[in-house]
């Protein structure tokens, strides 16, 4: 059954989190939303995965939902510890999968901690959209193809559609072209910005490469 958790970020900011359990697998997916989104927004996706036989947890990042502090840098320290969270409760083998914020977010946080096996970034947000939104230029002290560049062993799959209108859906074909193997890149023709990661359709295909480099 699934539980609210309590969980600490490295700074000890308090988030707030949801474990989606399941039997049929070690494995578990960080779903991590998007800017002024928060975790419930990402039931349906946590539900996929607990059918594919994933555990899941989603997060609400710092500054949203019902987690304490301020959206900064140190939200990439929330996606790490989500994914201990997971570890700590035996699942061995953990994937993150992002949107938007949460896209930028997972690729950060696979690049520091090295201890996941596979990302999905949907319409990862860029650098520079970030800090303008947010009026804070902490974004742009990550740049994303430094954190995908180097061969680590991470699969990393992008997916973006062609109607974004606030991320072109170039900037992830470039950042997927930075991005060693193994990898994969899907982009949808129309859609919007926040479109994917709700269609049935794309969840289905995120939860199969998810599977697939958690197996």
């Amino acid at each position: 059954m699934d539980s609210d958790l309590d969980l600490r970020s490295a700074d000890g900011t308090p988030l707030a989190a949801r474990y989606w359990p399941a039997t049929a697998r070690s494995a578990g997916v960080v779903i991590v939303h998007g800017l002024r989104s928060c975790k419930e927004n990402h039931t349906d996706f946590a539900r996929v995965c607990r059918r594919a036989g994933l555990a899941a947890l989603t997060l609400d990042l710092r500054g949203h939902g019902a987690s304490g502090g301020e959206l900064g840098p140190g939200a990439i320290d929330d996606v790490i510890a989500a994914a201990e969270a997971l570890r700590a409760r035996g699942h061995a083998r953990v994937g993150l999968r992002g949107s938007s914020l949460g896209g930028f977010l997972v690729l950060l946080a696979a690049a520091r901690s090295r201890r996941v096996a596979c990302v999905v970034a949907i319409c990862p947000a860029r650098p520079e959209v970030l800090a303008e939104r947010l009026g804070a230029e902490w974004p742009t002290q990550y740049p994303l193809t430094d954190a995908v560049a180097t061969p680590d062993g991470i699969a990393r799959g992008y997916w973006h559609a062609t109607g974004d209108a606030q991320v072109p859906w170039a900037a992830t074909w470039a950042l997927a072209q930075a991005t060693p193997q193994p990898r994969h890149l899907r982009i949808v023709l129309g859609g919007s910005h926040s479109s994917l990661q709700h269609t049935p359709a794309i969840q289905g295909e995120t939860c199969d490469f998810l599977g697939r480099y958690l197996a």
